[in-house]
């Protein structure tokens, strides 16, 4: 019996320590993905707008992750909700797997405005996702659309299609 319990355990902190890594793989992700992409001019003063819908470990550790830093010259601002009704107008938005029914809510929010829209789950492209992060062989990857960042007038870089799946 102590055997099972401690077999139980152990699969458990496997568990826990993978969503960790997949949280802290998001977070640096998303951070990185400034790098990479390139807004309008007039999208370029002020703060860098990074908001997060629904998980609340990934706001957590990207705002760990920017604290102090900057995008250009503007200061990131990490902010999280958990309804698309308090969505505002970031630079990033991440809507988390078990949000993402509050999809079309925040399509219409962000109708016409240049996001940066990151999901993690399966058919989000489709539904109007810049980035989707995906879990293939195991391994957790990106695939991107250049048609759904050029409809938000946002550039990717060309490495940034190097290393991501194109839909």
């Amino acid at each position: 019996m102590l055997q099972k319990q401690l077999l139980i355990f152990l699969l458990g902190l496997v568990s826990f320590g993978t969503a960790a890594q997949e949280e802290n793989y998001i977070s640096l992700y998303l951070f990185n993905f400034t790098r990479y992409i390139e807004w309008p001019e007039e999208r370029r003063s002020g703060n860098f707008v990074i908001e997060v819908l629904g998980h609340t470990s990934v706001y957590e550790k990207l705002k760990e992750i920017t604290a102090g830093k900057k995008v250009g010259n503007q200061p990131i601002i990490v902010r999280n909700y958990m309804s698309a009704s308090e969505v505002q107008s970031p630079h990033i938005m991440f809507v988390g797997h078990w949000q993402s029914r509050q999809m079309p809510e925040v399509l219409e929010k962000l109708e016409g405005k240049s996001v940066l829209l990151v999901t993690e789950k399966e058919g989000m492209i489709e539904q109007g996702a810049v980035i989707n992060f995906v879990i293939r062989g195991g391994k957790i990857s990106f695939e991107y659309s250049k048609a759904n960042a050029e409809k938000r007038n946002l550039s990717v870089s060309a490495r940034l299609e190097q290393m991501g799946t194109s839909k």
